[in-house]
């Protein structure tokens, strides 16, 4: 009897060993029911397999067929445990050996089924069920044994024997199929947590890159999109992470809804997310109505996105997922061009409003000046032909004020040639000349002797030194030194001019070249402002360094001419 019922445990084990293998779903009350009535087939028909290895007591055929009756009842539910108690009892009551106690033995799986699935839902511990359960079914196992035979020897010896070899099974099988579950579900979880993002719960980048390929493989007609949230680096700077995140949260959740019938969703990047959906007609109108429409209002965020048809646009699936990410880009370059356009134009009217009130401020002082010399001779009858001199003073000051404005706010029209940056410089000296040596001050030239070619205006060339220059003269109040030099530097011309002047405090060399800033007292503010305009329009750029007590440089960097264009001089 023992060597029986060890055949028979053994048998039980090794057929939930197989169970664990052929069902990669944890069986559970709440799985669907389809799978629970076939883990509950299997279990009958491993509960079948050991009918044919059983023990005897007296007559009777003992094994652990009920155990997976048992477990029936507490993974599978009713449907499940039904069934294998209905394999179980079919199988009894077709083996021919069993003769006149067939019938009874045959609705034993089914009553220990039927009060299995009610202890079931007892809600005590565990160890509480088992052990009702399997008392029941000794009871019952006893009971047939004790009713139909008629040979009780050593039955009382056997029956004990058997409800402790049953209990033991029992337990031991419980506790395989427990932690077996247990390892199922982490199983499951560990490989939710390797293919998901754990932010969205979209795929990730490379599980999302792997179906995306079986896809393409199967040649299947589909919509790729790539999709790009605006702005989050600064949005996660102005508000946090925290924000974003919601934000990031709230993008995944729409576009489950706005795409139910996608293939596979994934975030693709930190701020991206990419969607397969089946080709279908219509279906583009719908992509742009979601991403231009519902999902930016709704999660408050801007998003640029790129798409491609596959096989239409392109069969190779490498060159059509690089297809999506160049429209992607492009997408993304479109919107920052209008979001440059549009700070650009707010630029333009904020410097307008600062332009317009500081030359309502600049004509302003020399009005008021003419309006009070007026009033006075009116009211008074008052000669002013004395203070003539001061009012045409402040008359040109507006004048000057106007026509430098004038020429700062319009277009410039360029008529650039190949000069040598030497000629500008020569042109500049020449007219300053003079003026440097009657204040007494000391001029040296540095220059390239091979000549730099440029493609420039002259004319606005030399007026820009011109402005340089004197404003160093001025700066010197004594005999000081003003040095003019040329070189080249890579693919730029370089003309310094450095005086030993003044100096400009650090903290006026920042508005240095803002409109109507300026450190000279009969200064307009406009000069520089001009001089920087005419310079960026070369393609370069001017730059300044001052100490105070030491002296000022600027530095007019202007782009060269290439090596082929200087030949045609």
């Amino acid at each position: 009897m023992l060597r029986e019922l060890f055949v028979n445990a053994a048998i039980l084990i090794c057929g939930l060993y197989i169970g664990s293998q052929l069902f990669r779903h944890s069986i559970v009350p709440q799985s669907p029911r389809w799978p629970r009535i076939y883990y509950g087939c299997f279990l009958g028909l491993i509960g079948s397999v050991l009918i044919h290895f059983h023990a005897n007591i007296g007559e009777l055929p003992i094994d652990f067929s009920i155990v997976l009756v048992l477990l029936a009842s507490i993974y599978c539910g009713w449907s499940g445990s039904i069934t294998a108690a209905v394999v179980t009892g079919s199988t009894i009551a077709t083996i021919g050996q069993f003769t006149s106690h067939v019938s009874f033995n045959a609705v034993i799986p089914l009553v220990t089924a039927v009060i299995g699935c009610l202890l079931a839902q007892w809600n005590v511990h565990r160890f509480v069920q088992w052990s009702a359960m399997v008392l029941i079914a000794f009871i019952l196992q006893s009971l047939a044994v004790v009713l139909q035979t008629d040979n009780y020897e050593n039955l009382w010896t056997s029956l004990p024997l058997y409800g402790l070899s049953l209990a033991s099974v029992a337990f031991a099988a419980d506790t395989f199929v427990r932690y077996d579950n247990s390892r199922r579900i982490l199983a499951t979880e560990n490989t939710y947590l390797t293919q998901h993002d754990l932010l969205t719960g979209l795929l990730n980048f490379q599980t999302f890159q792997s179906r995306l390929q079986q896809l393409l493989a199967n040649n299947r007609n589909l919509l790729f999109v790539l999709i790009d949230c605006d702005d989050v680096k600064s949005l996660n700077t102005e508000q946090g992470f925290h924000t974003v995140d919601g934000t990031l949260r709230n993008v995944a959740n729409l576009l489950r809804v706005c795409f139910p019938d996608a293939l596979i969703m994934g975030r693709y990047g930190s701020d991206e997310f990419a969607v397969v959906i089946p080709k279908s007609e219509g279906i583009t109108e719908v992509l742009h109505e979601a991403l231009e429409q519902q999902i930016p209002k709704q999660a408050d965020i801007q998003l640029s996105f790129g798409y491609a048809v596959y096989p239409d646009e392109e069969k190779d699936p490498i060159a059509f997922v690089t297809l999506v990410q160049r429209r992607l880009l492009e997408s993304k370059r479109r919107l920052w061009l209008q979001r440059e356009a549009h700070w650009l134009h707010s630029e333009r009217l904020k410097a307008v409003g600062e332009l317009a009130a500081a030359m309502a401020h600049e004509i302003r002082n020399p009005l008021t000046t003419v309006k009070g010399f007026l009033q006075v001779s009116r009211k008074s009858n008052y000669n002013i032909a004395s203070y003539y001199d001061i009012i045409m003073h402040e008359i040109k000051r507006m004048s000057e004020l106007t026509a430098e404005f004038l020429q700062f706010s319009k277009p410039v029209v360029h008529s650039p040639k190949l000069i040598p940056l030497q000629d500008c410089v020569l042109a500049g000296i020449q007219l300053t000349e003079s003026d440097i040596t009657s204040h007494g001050h000391h001029l040296h030239i540095v220059a390239e002797e091979e000549p730099l070619y440029a493609w420039l205006d002259k004319d606005k060339m030399v007026q820009v030194l011109l402005n340089v220059i004197r404003n160093g003269i001025e700066a010197m109040d004594e005999s000081g030194a003003l040095t003019i030099a040329v070189a080249r530097r890579g693919e730029y011309g370089i003309i310094e001019i450095a005086d030993t002047g003044r100096g400009i405090p650090e903290n006026h060399l920042d508005r240095l070249f803002q409109p109507f800033f300026s450190t000279k007292s009969k200064g307009t503010g406009l000069g520089l402002s001009i001089c920087q305009r005419i310079v960026s329009e070369h393609g370069g750029y001017i730059s300044v360094r001052s100490k105070v007590g030491v002296g000022t440089s600027f530095t007019i960097r202007l782009p060269l001419a290439p090596a082929e264009e200087q030949f045609l001089t």
